[in-house]
């Protein structure tokens, strides 16, 4: 499954013995599709709005949403 890679990666650079620029450790953090999940569970909708969700069908909708979020950028890309 495509989850759009990471969504907020962090690198620490540092100089190797030469003095060449190097990645010294990197974090991937979250997944795209994890951010994407959790800022639709931000929205009214998920929280009750005129449905009331339990949380298991917040959380499916959240990720249907991301799914079809990540499905249009690629369709940009």
């Amino acid at each position: 499954m495509k989850d759009g890679g990471s969504a907020f990666p962090t690198y620490w650079m540092d100089r190797d013995s030469t003095g060449e620029q190097v990645v010294r450790a990197q974090e991937y953090g979250m997944t795209l599709r994890d951010w994407f999940a959790g800022m639709a569970l931000t929205h009214p909708y998920a929280q009750g709005g005129d449905t009331h969700f339990k949380a298991d069908k917040a959380a499916a909708w959240a990720y249907e949403l991301a799914d079809a979020m990540l499905a249009e950028r690629d369709k940009e890309a």
